[in-house]
């Protein structure tokens, strides 16, 4: 028994991704380590910087999307209202169209791997 999977194409050994990770988290903690600690919560360096500028209030800079999109959402409307139909927020629903879709699939593949 191999703990070596290989089609060909990738290599998997799950030994060796767990060591290469903890490699990386190693390498990780030293970098982090290494940074400054010089760091004061509520102090002028954690507020905004804006050229020298007085930051306005979170409602006043907040940018809007509803303008920016608007063409876009006006072009796909008939779409967006019959998609808003469909989502009823019942997961009963949702489990139902996955099944469905992954049972459309599936025939899909199937009638494929026959013809072909």
């Amino acid at each position: 028994m191999t703990l070596i999977a290989e089609s060909g194409y990738e290599f998997w050994n799950p030994i060796i991704w767990l060591i290469t990770f903890a490699v990386v988290m190693v390498i990780v903690y030293f970098f982090r380590k290494r940074g400054v600690e010089k760091y004061k919560k509520g102090e002028d360096q954690t507020k905004i910087f804006l050229c020298g500028e007085e930051v306005p209030g979170a409602e006043q800079r907040q940018v809007r999307g509803g303008n920016v999109y608007w063409g876009f959402f006006e072009t796909l409307k008939e779409y967006y209202d019959g998609i808003v139909r469909l989502h009823t927020g019942i997961v009963n629903d949702y489990v139902v169209w996955f099944v469905a879709v992954m049972a459309i699939s599936a025939i899909i593949l199937l009638i494929v791997k026959l013809v072909g």
